[in-house]
């Protein structure tokens, strides 16, 4: 009996001791393998998507932004009655009670979503409802400012904040950022500690961009391609401004257009950015790249006559016909060929250079490749190889049998604005972190010279003349300024249907002023079906976009006539002077928009006659005081006006 009782005890003493020593091992002694269930157990690494950064214009209007934006979700696990859940919160959401339910009933998911991005003020009422099992996440939402403005060159962002399209997607990296991965404590059940139902996220932030685009410009340029699209019962618009001297874009818009806070309201159509995506024959615009051709080959001169058959020009089996039928010209100079847009003309300068030079012309202008802008699915155009048969000689010599993207017409006649070079259109000035300080500036990038200076010199010239009072671009004249430019009138090519009984795209290409250009300014209306000219529809449309350009650029007039100044009395001369300039500029300011009109104008170096001529037509009064030029004017320019709509101008000898 006494040896059972001393092994029992021997047994239970060394269970008792075994179970000391284990005790010991987990207490004091390190496991690897422990550790590791500890951190999973109270401490995780969660990732956090970085704060997608701005886009601004080019003096920081904010065009894309990031905000907070609350999102509800549920812990099925933590719910204890599942079906008054789902008809409580199911019915604040706006949801069904079984769509709710089916999201609750699998009770091992530890988390769903309920409903995402949210209002701040919303999520605190459901909130306050004190649900177990409910929680939320501060997350962020992206938000367009300015709806549809430069939507297509904008794009948007998907659900979980990826960029789809435009510069969303083409600087997804950049604006994204890296994401950030920190560590959260966790229960022993492994869920994230909430504070109040809530997880508070500190997340990095992206890139900015800033954009070389002017918002104002911007602003104006989609509200007339809308308004020409409206009156001309037309299925579309575009357009483009550039930076004459370094070919940054400033505009770019499209009609239709769209919303990127609610992309998935509005069809494919609406969301092309048709400037850089779509190519069509550009038609009479591209006879000035043809004549700049020649012009450098040595083959054209601005008096060189042309016989232009009357208005009809038998090509093999082919007859060519001017643009206009009702046009019979005879010999005339290669610069009225241009002016009058002479297709038989045009056929002639063609055939002189041959097919292999008139299609390296084209090339190193830019047609047929791409251009390299800065946002994606530009097209290359369309650009054949040679041989040529002599009727697609003489058709793509007048803009036709080849195709082109507005933004290669843009950036070709901004190499005859700049002196000769052909540079790369680019739209994002800058990437700035703010969190690091890191920035990149981006500058004109050169491809290629086309022309010499003196060249480009002629060129000006001679499309100032195509929008003379005799040019048919001369209802693209802005009063004050000369321009040039060229008028384009192309029968649609429709894919599978080939060209298109009363269809066109009329377009207008050109810069301002002619002189010293600023604005390279290209727009098309897509099939306008009240007038189809481009005489009537595009250059009109160009001279309310260029109108606007110079005087949001603050460029003075240059055109102001000194008819019969020494003619008359001088008591008389000054006044009529000053209605004679007064009436040639009353159009353009008239024009000033409200926002002008309630910040004074930059007035400084204008003579007494220009200020006149600047004020005429609005609400603006001046106060003169002094001779010669203005100096000095209060309010500044730029400043807010006072109600009396009075500015008082300093004038001082040069």
């Amino acid at each position: 009996m006494n040896a059972r009782v001393v092994l029992i005890f021997i047994a239970m003493t060394a269970v008792w001791i075994s179970m000391v020593m284990r005790a010991a091992q987990l207490q004091i002694l390190p496991s690897s393998r422990l550790a590791a269930l500890q951190r999973r157990q109270y401490n995780t690494l969660i990732k956090l998507p970085a704060r997608r950064g701005l886009i601004t214009d080019r003096k920081g209007k904010e065009l894309a932004v990031t905000i907070p934006a609350y999102s509800i979700f549920a812990d099925p696990k933590e719910i204890e009655n599942p079906k008054k859940f789902s008809r409580v919160i199911g019915k604040k959401l706006g949801m069904s009670s079984k769509y709710i339910y089916k999201k609750i009933k699998n009770r091992e998911k530890r988390f769903v979503w309920l409903s995402r991005r949210l209002k701040k003020e919303f999520v605190e009422s459901v909130q306050a409802m004190k649900f177990k099992g409910l929680g939320v996440i501060e997350e962020t939402e992206r938000v367009y400012p300015n709806e549809k403005l430069l939507s297509q060159v904008i794009g948007f962002v998907g659900r979980e904040g990826q960029g789809l399209e435009g510069l969303e997607l083409k600087y997804n990296d950049k604006l994204q950022g890296e994401d950030r991965k920190i560590k959260i404590e966790r229960d022993a059940r492994g869920r994230p500690l909430l504070v109040d139902g809530r997880i508070f996220t500190d997340v990095p932030a992206g890139f900015d961009l800033t954009l070389t685009i002017d918002h104002e410009l911007q602003y104006r340029l989609e509200r007339e391609l809308a308004l020409a699209v409206e009156e001309q019962d037309a299925d579309g618009a575009v357009g483009v401004i550039l930076d004459a001297q370094t070919s940054e874009i400033l505009a770019m818009g499209n009609v239709p257009t769209f919303d990127p806070n609610r992309p998935q309201s509005f069809d494919i159509l609406s969301k092309k950015n048709r400037v850089i995506t779509d190519a069509f024959e550009p038609g009479s615009t591209m006879k000035t790249i043809v004549v700049a051709g020649a012009l450098r080959e040595g083959t054209l001169k601005p008096n060189k006559k042309y016989f232009c058959e009357n208005g009809k020009f038998k090509v093999g089996k082919h007859y060519i016909h001017e643009a206009d039928q009702h046009h019979t010209f005879g010999w005339i100079t290669a610069t009225e060929v241009l002016a009058h847009s002479s297709n038989i003309g045009m056929a002639k300068i063609g055939f002189e250079l041959g097919d292999k030079k008139v299609q390296k012309i084209l090339s190193d202008f830019g047609i047929g490749s791409r251009l390299g802008i800065d946002l994606p699915g530009e097209s290359s155009g369309i650009l054949h190889a040679t041989p040529w048969r002599e009727h697609l000689l003489a058709n793509i010599a007048f803009g036709h049998g080849m195709t082109a993207t507005p933004l290669q017409v843009a950036a070709a006649y901004a190499a005859i604005a700049n002196g000769g070079v052909l540079k790369s259109p680019f739209i994002v000035k800058k990437t700035y972190n703010q969190e690091t300080g890191e920035q990149f500036e981006f500058e004109a990038q050169e491809i290629r010279r086309v022309l010499s200076a003196e060249q480009s010199a002629t060129m000006r010239l001679m499309l100032n003349a195509a929008t003379s009072s005799t040019g048919t671009g001369a209802t693209a004249q802005v009063p004050g300024f000369p321009i040039a430019g060229k008028t384009g009138t192309a029968q649609k090519n429709v894919e599978g249907r080939g060209y298109v009984k009363g269809q066109y795209i009329s377009s207008f290409a050109g810069f301002i002023p002619a002189n010293d250009p600023k604005y390279v300014i290209y727009v098309a209306v897509d099939n306008p079906k009240n007038k189809y000219y481009g005489s009537e529809v595009a250059a009109p449309l160009f001279a309310k976009v260029a109108g606007y350009a110079v005087r949001r650029g603050g460029l003075s007039p240059v055109l102001i006539s000194e008819k019969n100044v020494v003619k008359k009395p001088a008591e008389k001369t000054q006044a009529k002077v000053r209605e004679e300039s007064i009436s040639k500029i009353r159009e353009m300011a008239k024009m000033l928009t409200d926002d002008e009109q309630n910040r004074t104008p930059d007035f400084t170096g204008l003579t007494l006659r220009e200020v006149f001529s600047r004020v005429r037509g609005t609400p603006l009064k001046v106060d003169i005081h002094g001779e010669g030029v203005v100096s000095l004017s209060y309010p500044s320019p730029g400043h807010d006006l006072p109600e009396d709509k009075t500015i008082k101008l300093y004038f001082k000898n040069e």
